[in-house]
C-alpha cells in the first residue's frame, strides 16, 4: 500500500504542477490582454486544480503516518532528512494548498475580471514557488 500511495503522490505532483503552471500562464495572458469577459470554464479549471491539490494533500497526510522516511523520535530535528520529510515538506505543502484556496476565494470577491486574473496569477505563482522549493527532487528523479 505504501508503494502505491507513494507513486500516486509522485504522479499527481506532476499533474498539479502542470495545472498550476497552465493556470499561471492563462491568468497572466488574460491580465495582459485586459480581458473583461467572464470565463466560467477557466474558473472550473482553477477549482479542479484546487481539488487535485486537496487530494494530493490527503495522500501526503496518509504517507506521513505510514512512510519509513518519517520518524518522530528523539533527535529528529537534528537529522536533515527526517526533519524535511516529517516537518518541512508537509508544512510548506499545506501552506501552498492554503495559498491557492485563499487566492481563489479572494479572486471571487474582486469586482472586475482583470483584478480576478491578477489575484489568481499572484496566488498561484506564490504557491508554485513554495511547492517547487519543497519538492524532494532527489527522490522524485531517482
Amino acid at each position: 500500500m505504501y508503494e502505491i500511495l507513494k507513486h500516486a503522490h509522485s504522479g499527481i505532483m506532476w499533474l498539479v504542477l502542470a495545472m498550476l503552471s497552465l493556470g499561471i500562464i492563462v491568468t497572466l495572458l488574460k491580465y495582459v490582454k485586459k480581458e473583461e469577459t467572464d470565463s466560467p470554464g477557466w474558473y472550473k479549471f482553477y477549482k479542479y486544480t484546487k481539488h487535485l491539490m486537496y487530494l494530493q494533500l490527503l495522500i501526503g497526510i496518509v504517507l506521513l503516518f505510514i512512510s519509513p522516511m518519517v520518524n518522530y523520535s528523539k533527535g529528529m530535528m537534528k537529522n536533515e532528512a527526517l526533519r524535511f520529510y516529517g516537518l518541512e515538506h508537509p508544512l510548506m505543502m499545506l501552506i501552498a494548498v492554503a495559498i491557492v484556496s485563499i487566492g481563489l476565494y479572494r479572486a471571487r470577491k474582486k469586482s472586475t475580471e482583470v483584478k480576478k486574473n491578477l489575484t489568481i496569477f499572484l496566488y498561484f505563482l506564490v504557491a508554485l514557488a513554495v511547492m517547487l522549493s519543497m519538492i524532494p527532487w532527489d527522490a522524485v528523479i531517482a
